[in-house]
């Protein structure tokens, strides 16, 4: 005679908060996670410990994978995947650099800060201007040795 071990299934939002018998295992339908009751009300969700993981010596962003939340999935999985340089394309960033575009103005047309060479940028600098950024972030520093307004 087969055994036949069949695990309660349904929706995250509708997992059990009472009831449950201690080691009963739930899998969510719409998330594919599972959950193990600890006991009649208490449950855990089953993950990998973040510190157990190995750490990857280098990321190849055509090949290598992050996994994101699709929020706006109505049905069905909302855990999707991507690759890095698809993760880097959504932020803006070309998939050979890893320089950030912003923008000027609220709206503009982004660009490199400092551009692809230093040269080329929205911010464009000069021997004599040198940019630093304090240690908290909290703001940066444009210091301008010389101040050539030119001819006219």
């Amino acid at each position: 005679m087969a055994t036949r071990l069949q695990l309660k299934r349904g929706i995250k939002a509708n997992l059990p908060t009472s009831g449950m018998l201690a080691g009963e295992p739930m899998v969510t339908t719409d998330r594919g996670t599972l959950h193990v009751a600890t006991d009649a009300t208490t449950k855990l969700p089953v993950v990998p410990a973040i510190d157990d993981l190995a750490t990857l010596a280098a990321v190849d962003g055509a090949a290598d994978l992050l996994i994101i939340h699709d929020a706006s999935e109505a049905a069905g999985q909302k855990e999707k995947k991507l690759t890095f340089n698809a993760f880097k394309t959504a932020l803006n960033i070309p998939e050979g650099t890893a320089d950030e575009k912003v923008a000027v103005v609220a709206g503009g047309s982004s660009g490199y800060l400092w551009g692809t060479d230093g040269t080329d940028g929205v911010l464009r600098m000069n021997s004599s201007m040198a940019m630093t950024k304090d240690v908290s972030n909290g703001f940066v520093t444009l210091a301008v040795g010389t101040v050539d307004g030119g001819t006219f």
